[in-house]
């Protein structure tokens, strides 16, 4: 049977915003796979329109992925719900999902 692999578990710690990460952090990522082929995105919270219309300014998404293959790495969110989002980085990486892909997918928009 498959142990499974410890970085393919989501872990989360719930303070106040939560953070949650899964996968490479970006310094375990540049230390084994190099420089030059760890991309890296990053998005502030007062970047998101949801975030916003909430009154949340403070926080960071990032994910980190593979310049060739697009292959995700891993994830860092500090957030509120960091919990929540961190979940669907993690189906993704674990489904093989390359990032354009999912930074593709569209969600709901407050309206």
């Amino acid at each position: 049977s498959d142990p499974g692999v410890l970085s393919d578990v989501p872990s989360t710690t719930f303070t106040s915003p939560e953070i949650a990460t899964v996968g490479y952090t970006e310094a375990q990522a540049r230390a084994e796979l190099g420089d030059k082929v760890v991309g890296v995105s990053k998005m502030r919270l007062d970047e998101v329109d949801r975030a916003l219309c909430e009154g949340q300014r403070h926080g960071i998404l990032k994910v980190l992925y593979h310049l060739r293959t697009g292959q995700i790495l891993g994830a860092t969110i500090m957030a509120p719900s960091a919990g929540e989002l961190i979940s669907e980085i993690s189906v993704a990486r674990t489904a093989g999902m390359p990032f354009d892909a999912m930074a593709k997918v569209m969600h709901p928009y407050p309206s």
